[in-house]
C-alpha cells in the first residue's frame, strides 16, 4: 500500500517526529532530534532565505532591493517564533501587535534598541504594510547602512534591515540553546505544545488533499 510521506522540514517528515514521542520525560537524544528537526524547519523556512537576501542586496555595486522580501520573511519568523515561546498554534488576531512590542522591547537582543513607540511604528509600518500593502507605510525607510538599528524619524522609523536580521539571528540561537537544556521546563512544554498544533495541522491537510 502507498505511503504518502509528509515532510514538516527538508529533511525530516511528520513520522521522524511523532516517533519521538516527545515529552519532558524524554532522554536527551530524543530533545537533541527534535530540535534538530525544528532547526531544519526554521532554516528550511526562514533563515536561509533571510541570509541569502540579506547577503544580496548589493549585487556588483548596484542596490537590489532584497529589503521587503528578507523583513517579510523576518516578521513571520517572530511571529513563529512567538507561538513556540508560548505553545501556541496561532497568534490572536487582536494579540498581533502586543506580541510584536512584547518580542521586540523585551529580548535581550532587541530591547536596546527599541521602545514601545518604535516597536508599535515596526509592527503598524513595516510589519502591516508589507504584509498587507507590500510597502512600508507613513513615512518608515528599510535601509542597510545607517550606524543604529532603528531611529526615529518624522512620521515613521528607519530600520537598518542587516543589523535587524543578525540579532533576529542572534534571537533564534539563544532559543535553541535554551531549549537544549532540561531545566527550561516552560519552554519546552510550550515547545512541544507547539509542535503538536504543527504536526497535526500538516496530517489534516495532507488528508484533505487526497
Amino acid at each position: 500500500m502507498f505511503h504518502n510521506v509528509i515532510y514538516i522540514s527538508p529533511r525530516y517528515s511528520l513520522d521522524d517526529y511523532s516517533e519521538l514521542n516527545l515529552s519532558l520525560s524524554s532522554n536527551n537524544q530524543a530533545w537533541k532530534n527534535a530540535i534538530e528537526i525544528f532547526i531544519d524547519r526554521m532554516e528550511g523556512r526562514f533563515l536561509l532565505l533571510i541570509q541569502y537576501y540579506s547577503d544580496n542586496i548589493r549585487v556588483d555595486n548596484r542596490h537590489i532591493d532584497y529589503s521587503f522580501g528578507s523583513m517579510a520573511l523576518c516578521c513571520l519568523f517572530i511571529e513563529t517564533l512567538h507561538q513556540f515561546y508560548n505553545g501556541l498554534d496561532e497568534t490572536v488576531f487582536r494579540g498581533h501587535r502586543e506580541a510584536f512590542i512584547k518580542f521586540l522591547t523585551k529580548s535581550i537582543f532587541f530591547s536596546q534598541y527599541f521602545t514601545r513607540r518604535t516597536a508599535g511604528s515596526f509592527y503598524s509600518d513595516i510589519r502591516n504594510g508589507i504584509l498587507h500593502q507590500a510597502q512600508t507605510k507613513r513615512n518608515t525607510q528599510l535601509t542597510f547602512d545607517q550606524d543604529e538599528m532603528v531611529t526615529e524619524i518624522e512620521n515613521g522609523i528607519r530600520l537598518d534591515v542587516i543589523k535587524f536580521k543578525d540579532e533576529l539571528i542572534n534571537e533564534y540561537q539563544h532559543y535553541v540553546d535554551r531549549l537544549s537544556q532540561s531545566s527550561n521546563i516552560e519552554l519546552r512544554e510550550n515547545f512541544i505544545r507547539k509542535m503538536n498544533y504543527i504536526t497535526t495541522i500538516d496530517f489534516v491537510s495532507n488528508s484533505r488533499r487526497q
